[in-house]
């Protein structure tokens, strides 16, 4: 299912018409996140005296303590135009040991008016000499954060640190993302944030290096969750496939639905981005914990119209990490599938277990499509018989990877298919065919023969 029409038209001219010859941030502060009309939707947010604005300041008004008080602080600072919050902020990092440097570049980018010259003259500083060295996604947005904190100090250091920065995205993580390397569950809110402050403040849009994975992953995000909400202590969570014995973290879950929150605000215009808005804006899944509700409160925008998600397929085929995931309705009563590394993990009766996966494992019928398990060494064809509707996906899962199969269908001719990196083929037929035989083997031209 590609979107890619409707993402390229909402940033035709982007990439080309940048000048990518400056990574000089064109803005003034708040740079970080905070540009004006995020200002805008918070300050509304905060006259109105919203569920989520009540539920962050009840917090703060009771000095609640918060794990992330830099970033909150000088949130509600931003919000409420209070200095204090901001020396609170400030007195915070100076007083606590090991901060990230997220929320450092943030209460100096947010702050810097409210502190005293010295204050902002020495975290600019500290920062300055703190640039982390590239090792994940995390680290990158780390690197652009200080140096869009740091660009009225330190221009030259800042513009540097920036043109490395995207150049390492361009040559190291871009290519992975258009082939087959995934974005770890951990790095996916840090790179919402990379995108969101290169393309606010430079006017590049990191996203068009690798188009496919961003318009698929509204709908990646949703089908990857179990149907069943899981219970928190403050709200209720959607909990996204896990393998092991393990309680799930819900602490990946705030942030994977802080990412889900920031991705919609990076492109709401995009169909799959609305439906993810239509997914998310429920308030039993409203992040109130400590920990949450900052998130919540900076990307949750109410005023965004949702469109509904029943209308989405309900499988997902990750072609490029070889996964596969299939709920057989959209209900919270769903069963749910994944295939991944030769296994099948099924969740129904708010329980997951793993099934036997062998070529003698019967069909398995979920959403409209029939899972049929095969063999590396597919020795022996495969033969099924479609049932005649007017749209079938079948997957046959236990294959050789990245292999060629040939797909023989009655009265018709001889068609090839490859296998993804999972061993997973994929058939779609979308005309009603009943009573036809389909018989799937292994390529002449892989064993040989030909």
């Amino acid at each position: 299912m590609r979107y890619l029409w409707v993402f390229l038209s909402c940033y035709p001219l982007l990439a080309q018409t940048a000048n990518e010859d400056s990574f000089k941030p064109y803005t003034d502060p708040p740079r970080l996140l905070l540009r004006p009309q995020r200002l805008r939707l918070l300050t509304r947010e905060r006259e109105r005296q919203s569920i989520r604005y009540q539920q962050f300041d009840y917090y703060l008004s009771n000095r609640a303590v918060m794990p992330e008080a830099g970033f909150a602080l000088a949130l509600a600072s931003r919000i409420t135009n209070n200095p204090t919050q901001c020396k609170s902020a400030y007195e915070w990092l100076s007083k606590t040991k090991n901060v990230d440097l997220r929320q450092r570049a943030i209460v100096l980018d947010w702050c810097a008016a409210s502190l005293t010259e010295p204050q902002s003259s020495a975290l600019a500083q500290s920062l300055a000499k703190s640039i982390p060295p590239i090792t994940n996604i995390a680290s990158l947005r780390d690197r652009a954060f200080i140096s869009i904190a740091i660009v009225d100090s330190q221009p030259a250091l800042s513009e540097s640190t920036l043109r490395t920065t995207v150049a390492h995205w361009r040559t190291q993580i871009a290519p992975g993302l258009r082939e087959a390397t995934p974005v770890a569950p951990d790095q996916l809110y840090p790179m919402l944030e990379l995108l969101h402050v290169i393309r606010d403040n430079i006017e590049i849009d990191l996203r068009q290096e690798s188009p496919h994975y961003f318009i698929d992953l509204p709908l990646n995000q949703m089908l990857r969750y179990y149907p069943a909400p899981y219970p928190g202590p403050d709200n209720e969570f959607r909990v996204a496939f896990f393998t092991g014995d393990n309680e799930p973290d819900l602490n990946l879950s705030t942030m994977l639905r802080a990412a889900e929150l920031s991705l919609v605000s990076l492109d709401n215009n995009a169909e799959l981005a609305q439906s993810l808005q239509g997914w998310l804006l429920q308030d039993r899944y409203l992040l109130r914990s400590q920990s949450g509700i900052p998130y919540e409160f900076l990307w949750a925008n109410p005023y965004q119209p949702g469109l509904t998600y029943h209308h989405l397929p309900n499988s997902f085929h990750d072609k490029r990490n070889g996964m596969l995931f299939i709920r057989d309705n959209w209900e919270e009563e769903a069963k749910f599938l994944c295939y991944y590394d030769g296994k099948i993990q099924l969740f129904e009766d708010g329980k997951r277990k793993l099934l036997k996966v062998s070529p003698t494992t019967p069909a398995i019928e979920m959403g409209g499509a029939t899972i049929l398990v095969g063999a590396q060494q597919l020795v022996k064809p495969i033969h099924f018989e479609l049932h005649g509707s007017d749209k079938e996906a079948w997957y046959i899962v236990g294959l050789q990877p990245n292999t060629i199969y040939d797909i023989e269908i009655d009265d018709q001719e001889l068609d090839e298919s490859r296998t993804d990196s999972g061993g997973i083929l994929s058939l779609d037929f979308t005309k009603p065919l009943a009573k036809t035989g389909v018989r799937v083997t292994a390529s002449h031209f892989v064993k040989g023969t030909e």
